[in-house]
C-alpha cells in the first residue's frame, strides 16, 4: 500500500516501513532517490524528473506573487473513480522531484482553482505555467 504525505519542495512516500524521499533539484544522478529503513539507507535509481508550476495573470504576463496551494494528484482514477493525491505544496512557484507519470495539477488561487495535466518523464525537467483567466 503507497501513503502519500504533503511535503515542501520534494517527493516524499511512505511504501510499508521504508521512507523513500527524492532530492529536490540539487546533486546526485537523475531520477536518484535516497531510500532509508532505521539508520540505513542506500541510493536507488528510480524513474523520476522535476517539474517546475507557476500561475501567471494572463499570456505575457508576470508570474502571480500570491501563495498558491498546489496540489498534485494521479491522472488515472481508481476503482471507485477517486484520483489519489501525490503532494501538496505552497507557494507562488514550486519546483519538485515526482516518479515519471502524468498527473492533474490543482493550483488553489484566492478567487479560484485552476486544474492542468502534466506529464513527468525520468531525468528530464518541465517547466510548466497556467494562465489565469
Amino acid at each position: 500500500m503507497l501513503r502519500t504525505l504533503s511535503f515542501a519542495l520534494q517527493a516524499i512516500a511512505i511504501i510499508g516501513l521504508f521512507a523513500m524521499t527524492a532530492p529536490a533539484l540539487a546533486g546526485g544522478p537523475a531520477g536518484a532517490v535516497q531510500l532509508a529503513f532505521h539508520e540505513n539507507s542506500q541510493t536507488a535509481a528510480l524513474p523520476a524528473g522535476r517539474v517546475s508550476l507557476r500561475v501567471i495573470e494572463r499570456v505575457g504576463g508576470p508570474t502571480l506573487k500570491v501563495p498558491i496551494k498546489w496540489r498534485i494528484m494521479t491522472y488515472g482514477r481508481d476503482d471507485a473513480g477517486q484520483r489519489h493525491k501525490i503532494a501538496e505544496v505552497t507557494g507562488a512557484t514550486v519546483e519538485l522531484v515526482l516518479p515519471a507519470a502524468w498527473y492533474i495539477v490543482y493550483a488553489q488561487l484566492p478567487d479560484r482553482e485552476l486544474r492542468h495535466p502534466i506529464e513527468v518523464t525520468a531525468g528530464k525537467s518541465f517547466k510548466y505555467t497556467l494562465v489565469k483567466k
